[in-house]
């Protein structure tokens, strides 16, 4: 379906008068590059991804569509980026143009690829509300960092980003930096990840899909159990098992669900291992690659203990582009009421007066060797870390043991 309805209210809770005419605008260009031939397409909550985000707004918004015109099941308004391709700021001054045309009080930018952006509209709008004196507000997320494209303006910030893009249409500039024509009057408003979330690849699409399955519902569960037991401190949940088996989708989708801070095991990976050849690494016992794969003092000083105490933690993870024992610049993980270590290892025993929930995530010897087979390791690396796991999940670590036993993403069932 395509055309518009008239120009409508939006109701918001706030102190301030609650009617505003608001006009949406929905991005939607881009080539799909990461999720071909047209991740829009793609099936959310059982419906294409872009009615997913619009049926996310409330039904008397007047929507703008910037990208290509294709059937939508809800009257939008649609527009293009001046040249086609010209990138997510080419596309914020389209669409502003055309809202600017139907007259609104108000204008709200969200991705088109954000199943729950009209939540997080909502929630700018509401800040934008209470705030008389500011211009805008833009989405930041856990870390501070502003997402250009989850944006709250009045029609004078509008006015002010469209005269900073200049004839050219902001074709190749970056959204962030078209931002600095609203400030001073910008403000920032935190989203959480769920409202943030944007669908570019299919571990993304299924991550999204798992937040509301049984894997994930079982989790939570046991997360309430542990926390009416951890008197005030953070729950930490490890999420472990063999490699390929999908723990980061997992612990993504869990993350979605609870806004918990996910700490990436292999960001611990032990810098000293790039400097062994293969015969020293040959040379090792099993037990002795179980202790030599991950960096688990680390791990524990450096991320599980500041989290615990409800603090943030800043390392330095292991330089994987590199891969030759560098660290990368230093990354945070934001403190939260829950937390999640995923990763092989992950619930080693050293680690567990500080893990209050275990969960092991197994995965189809064919499925894990296919994938295995994609990521297109060194054989000799490869060997070398199975015999780790095998050990590891044998004699230290058996998955009897955990407190929650599931099987790998694919195979599970989200609603």
């Amino acid at each position: 379906m395509t055309g518009h309805s008239p120009t409508a209210l939006l109701t918001l809770t706030s102190s301030h008068p609650p009617l505003r005419r608001v006009t949406a605008i929905v991005l939607a260009g881009g080539a799909s590059q990461r999720f071909p031939p047209d991740k829009l397409a793609q099936l959310v909550d059982d419906e294409p991804l872009l009615d997913r985000t619009l049926a996310s707004l409330p039904a008397d918004v007047v929507v703008v569509v910037v990208g290509s015109v294709r059937q939508v099941a809800r009257p939008v308004i649609f527009t293009s980026e001046d040249p086609p391709g010209g990138g997510p700021a080419a596309g914020l001054v389209a669409g502003l143009r055309k809202a600017l045309a139907v007259s609104a009080d108000v204008v709200v930018v969200i991705p088109a690829d954000a199943p729950l952006g009209g939540a997080a509209a909502t929630t700018l709008l509401t800040r934008l509300e209470k705030e008389p004196n500011a211009q805008a507000v833009v989405g930041v997320d856990a870390h501070g960092w502003e997402q250009p494209l989850q944006l709250a303006m009045r029609p004078a910030a509008a006015e002010a980003l469209l005269a900073a893009a200049g004839p050219g249409g902001a074709a190749g500039v970056s959204a962030r930096r078209l931002l600095d024509a609203l400030r001073p009057g910008l403000i920032q408003q935190a989203l959480s990840p769920a409202e943030l979330w944007d669908i570019d690849t299919a571990d993304q699409l299924l991550a999204w899909r798992l937040r509301s399955s049984a894997a994930v519902s079982s989790i939570l569960e046991l997360v309430t159990k542990r926390r009416e037991q951890a008197a005030g401190v953070p729950v930490v949940v490890a999420i472990d098992g063999p490699s390929c088996a999908g723990k980061s989708i997992l612990a993504t989708a869990v993350a979605l669900r609870s806004g918990a801070s996910i700490v990436e095991g292999d960001d611990f990976y032990r810098h000293t291992l790039p400097r062994l050849d293969v015969a020293q690494r040959e040379a090792m016992s099993d037990a002795g690659v179980v202790d030599a794969v991950i960096d688990w003092e680390r791990l524990r000083a450096e991320a599980l203990l500041p989290l615990r105490a409800q603090q943030s933690a800043t390392f330095q993870p292991y330089d994987w582009d590199a891969d030759d024992g560098r660290l990368a610049p230093p990354k945070t993980v934001p403190a939260a009421d829950v937390i999640i270590v995923e990763g092989v290892y992950a619930a080693r025993p050293e680690l567990a007066d500080l893990i209050d929930a275990a969960v092991y995530l197994g995965v189809d010897p064919e499925v894990r060797a296919r994938r295995y087979a994609e990521r297109e390791n060194d054989p000799d690396w490869v060997r070398f870390w199975e015999r780790g796991e095998a050990h590891y999940f044998s004699a230290v670590r058996p998955s009897a043991g955990f407190d929650i036993q599931l099987d790998d993403p694919d195979s599970q069932n989200a609603s």
